[in-house]
């Protein structure tokens, strides 16, 4: 009786280890979900010179791993209108995350520059680290 009930312990952890990693991976990229519609709303309402609302609608969908594509097209459309440090930052966070650490430290660099030349005084420590961290990986890469 007690290896009948390991075994059902087993399949039962088994069955949870399945659901769980099915629902955490299902539709990563998926185009309709609420945060994309919330986003994509967001950005229909915004002015054409709201470089922020396309940042931060981008921002949200790679947080949550939906709409990718858009979220670039957002991006480019950020950075057309003016390039800032939250706008360059969020697209070496989006290189980063679509494993292209040259072109996410590019833009981590480019982030913390036009922060000094707008402030003298300026820091980003999560930009930095970020920037620091890439580059590791990019050195350790090249080696």
């Amino acid at each position: 009786m007690n290896y009948i009930a390991k075994n059902a312990r087993l399949m039962m952890l088994a069955l949870a280890a399945v659901f769980i990693s099915a629902s955490l991976y299902a539709a990563p990229n998926d185009p309709n979900s609420k945060t994309a519609e919330k986003a994509r709303v967001a950005v229909e309402e915004a002015a054409p010179d709201d470089w922020h609302t396309y940042a931060e609608s981008a921002e949200k969908c790679m947080r949550k791993k939906v709409n990718l594509a858009e979220a670039k097209q957002w991006l480019d459309r950020s950075l057309e209108i003016r390039q800032t440090p939250y706008n360059l930052a969020v697209m070496g966070d989006y290189y980063y995350m679509n494993q292209l650490p040259d072109k996410a430290l590019e833009y981590y660099v480019r982030s913390l520059r036009v922060g000094m030349e707008q402030d003298i005084t300026y820091q980003d420590p999560v930009t930095h680290a970020k920037m620091m961290k890439v580059r590791n990986t990019v050195i350790k890469r090249s080696k």
